[in-house]
């Protein structure tokens, strides 16, 4: 008598999400870490040379720091899965921003309002979509 043998499916595997979570947080990690190098460059700049050139436009700057190292992060963290650079990037541009936001409000126990938090969130979240698309295609 034959056997019958059943064939087998083949087995498609779905990415891991914990891979992906800990992509994004070494992202925002490598974001945070570029920030603080920018300001450490910028606070050595400002003291060497006791100037006022960085008093005036300093929100300015510092808003720049802010997307250069959320496009920065997230770019890299989109090359590394090389696939959702959109969602990867807005991931890190939000987690970089809630983070800055309670680093902030914790230092200075201002209160926030919803029309800045508006503001960060969406130029984060832009950043970090800009720096999905380029990672992804590198």
């Amino acid at each position: 008598m034959a056997k019958l043998t059943r064939s087998k499916r083949p087995v498609i595997q779905t990415p891991q999400s914990t891979g992906t979570i800990l992509i994004v947080l070494k992202g925002t990690l490598l974001s945070l870490a570029v920030s603080l190098l920018f300001i450490v460059f910028l606070t050595l700049v400002t003291l060497v040379s006791q100037s006022t050139v960085f008093e005036g436009p300093n929100p300015y700057v510092m808003i720049a720091v802010c997307l250069i190292s959320i496009f920065i992060g997230s770019t890299w963290a989109s090359y590394q899965t090389q696939s959702r650079g959109l969602i990867i990037g807005i991931c890190v541009g939000a987690l970089y921003v809630l983070i800055s936001l309670i680093i902030g409000m914790e230092m200075s126990q201002d209160t926030l309002m919803i029309s800045v938090l508006a503001n960060k969130l969406f130029a984060g979240l832009a950043a970090g979509a800009l720096g999905g698309f380029v990672g992804v295609n590198l």
